[in-house]
């Protein structure tokens, strides 16, 4: 039986039977210490982006996104210079205690003294499922020697890898999917989620890739339900033909409209109940499983 809170979430999902609805794990957000969420979300702003999330506290963000049926996370952390990917991953660690349905994954600086042992606390000691590295704002190519380590370090504890390789919201040299193909040459099953599904300038490149690679998956994030990306044929063709290889996600709260507004779009594409629920949860939890 629907609760009535269940009737007033979904009363703008046209109609949608709440109970066909498949469990949801968004698999691309963001939390980080308040001061410096909002430092990032500022930065949004003054290059002209309206931040609808901006100063709300962490608890108000998780809470929206229960109203909102996700039941489960990733949350994703990334750092902007080195010496500091302890500290995030010790506040990731402690969030996710008290709220056990987030997976905490964790930041790595190219740069960092003594990465091995940052790495090994985070995905060793408290048990992460892996590691985010965003490339633009951390300005590496992901074929950069000095992450070698972290990859053999994922690839020896089947630990995931979810990389930042988008135009998005800046294009840049460090964010070319292409980069990418050298490690899966020396890494071949590496774990890896390519977010924002390569876009702008990608796609088809990330599609080839996680199309050769078994352990090699595109995310939705910032994408479904953006009204700067309307659904294309050549996208909906790749969920349908590659089912097992899209990962639903949000990039929320780092985002400019809202995530229910992903949701929606997903439930009205044509396609199956299956495939939908591969987005939505099955293939995110395939991508966890060790």
């Amino acid at each position: 039986m629907s609760t009535k809170e269940d009737r007033v979430i979904f009363t703008d999902m046209d109609n949608e039977d709440i109970h066909s609805l498949p469990k949801i794990c968004d698999a691309h957000i963001h939390l980080f210490p308040e001061r410096l969420m909002g430092a990032i979300l500022d930065w949004f702003v003054q290059q002209g982006w309206t931040m609808p999330y901006q100063k709300q506290s962490n608890e108000t963000l998780l809470n929206y996104l229960k109203t909102i049926k996700v039941s489960s996370a990733f949350v994703l952390g990334y750092v902007h210079k080195k010496d500091i990917s302890a500290g995030i991953n010790l506040f990731l660690k402690n969030l996710c205690e008290n709220y056990p349905h987030l997976y905490p994954f964790a930041a790595l600086h190219q740069d960092d003294q003594k990465p091995e042992k940052i790495l090994s606390q985070a995905m060793d000691e408290w048990n992460f499922p892996g590691v985010k590295i965003h490339t633009f704002v951390q300005k590496v190519s992901v074929n950069d020697r000095r992450l070698w380590p972290l990859y053999r370090m994922l690839c020896e504890r089947r630990k995931g890898l979810i990389l930042h390789l988008s135009g998005m919201p800046v294009e840049s040299p460090y964010t070319r999917v292409e980069s990418l193909f050298d490690v899966l040459k020396s890494f071949p099953n590496l774990k890896v989620i390519i977010a924002h599904m390569g876009l702008p300038n990608d796609f088809s490149l990330a599609l080839k890739l996680a199309a050769c690679y078994s352990n090699v998956y595109l995310d939705t994030a910032y994408i479904l339900g953006n009204p700067r990306f309307p659904m294309r044929d050549e996208w909906l063709k790749a969920i349908v033909d590659y089912p097992t290889k899209f990962i639903f996600g949000t990039d929320y709260p780092i985002m400019d409209y809202s995530p229910r507004d992903a949701i929606q779009a997903l439930n009205q594409l044509p396609i199956s109940k299956e495939i939908k629920t591969n987005l939505f949860w099955n293939n995110a939890m395939r991508f966890l499983s060790y």
